[in-house]
């Protein structure tokens, strides 16, 4: 019989969980942190006119010069990317919190995460059978696997 591996009293999968969900929260809050950024500049455009005339080289004015165009192509209002910025950011504060349930064995941040997942699965399925792609596919069956490690590998990770 194999050793497992266990740091702080917490499971290897455990670990691995609370890591997903922290790097998961830390992308998503750069992404919301990225489309609140956009939605000034999209609402403030004269500020790109200026950054447009002094952006050289610097890869950081390139990419707002970018990002900003590609919003007035596509006729973008800056309200709607500006919730979508701010969900994305309250996602991550989730996730931030779940992790920390996690890490602290906590059964109520269990059963929050059972009914988050949950419907997430459900309105996954709805999304494949209304539209199918691969990347739903993919999407679905991870929140499936999350759905059932919370569901019945977590409990035997959070007994006291």
């Amino acid at each position: 019989m194999s050793k497992r591996f266990s740091l702080f009293g917490r499971s290897s999968s455990l670990l691995m969980l609370i890591f997903y969900k922290l790097l998961l929260a830390v992308i998503e809050m750069l992404a919301g942190s990225v489309c609140l950024i956009a939605a000034f500049f999209a609402k403030h455009i004269e500020l790109v006119d200026a950054i447009t005339k002094t952006a050289t080289v610097d890869t950081l004015d390139r990419s707002v010069v970018w990002l900003v165009q590609q919003l007035v192509i596509f006729q973008v209002d800056y309200q709607i990317v500006s919730h979508v910025g701010i969900i994305l950011i309250a996602f991550g504060l989730f996730n931030v919190v779940l992790a920390i349930g996690a890490w602290f064995k906590s059964h109520k941040m269990r059963k929050i995460a059972l009914y988050i997942f949950g419907a997430l699965s459900l309105y996954g399925t709805y999304g494949l059978f209304l539209n199918f792609s691969a990347y739903n596919l993919v999407s679905l069956f991870l929140d499936l696997i999350i759905f059932y490690y919370f569901w019945k590998v977590l409990p035997r990770h959070i007994r006291h």
